[in-house]
């Protein structure tokens, strides 16, 4: 064998260890990519959404509450004491408890809101979820003894080469 084709070979193995590296890489992108897709296929949405709807629900009636109260407010002030003032000022008046009304009850949905997203915190932090992601690389040391997988074989951003690459 001549220098140069040992030199020629040499450039082909570190062109195909390149190749393998690059691949190795892809295969580990798409298993983790598998494995959180998976692992969102496997999430029960089913107790988030039944408490996302009953806070909807609570905010619904609390506003229809809070409507009706309004109404037969402005509907009580409206036939009551207004033989006495003029029209403008009786407009002036109700526009100002209208909004003194809206405010108040803004307040009392905004406190409202607070509580139930507590509640909704809370009950989201009672939730338990199974981590799925990396399970393969613990069984594969659990197999094979190690106590722990070899970092430098789980990281993706790892690459080893032989030689200086040629840009």
């Amino acid at each position: 064998m001549s220098r140069e084709e040992r030199e020629r070979m040499k450039q082909e193995y570190k062109e195909h260890y390149r190749q393998l590296l690059e691949q190795k890489k892809r295969l580990a992108a798409y298993e983790r990519k598998a494995r959180v897709m998976q692992s969102l296929r496997e999430i029960d949405p089913s107790p988030v959404l039944e408490s996302f709807q009953g806070a909807l629900q609570a905010v619904r009636e609390r506003i229809v509450q809070a409507e009706a109260r309004l109404e037969v407010y402005l509907d009580h002030n409206a036939s009551t004491g207004s033989e006495n003032i003029s029209p403008e000022q009786a407009e002036a008046a109700h526009d100002f408890t209208r909004k003194q009304n809206a405010k108040d009850i803004l307040s009392e949905i905004r406190a409202d809101m607070g509580t139930i997203e507590r509640e909704m915190e809370k009950k989201a932090g009672e939730i338990t979820s199974e981590k799925t992601v990396q399970t393969g690389l613990r069984k594969a040391s659990e197999d094979t003894g190690e106590s722990e997988a070899d970092p430098a074989r789980t990281n993706v951003n790892a690459s080893k080469t032989i030689g200086r690459k040629k840009t």
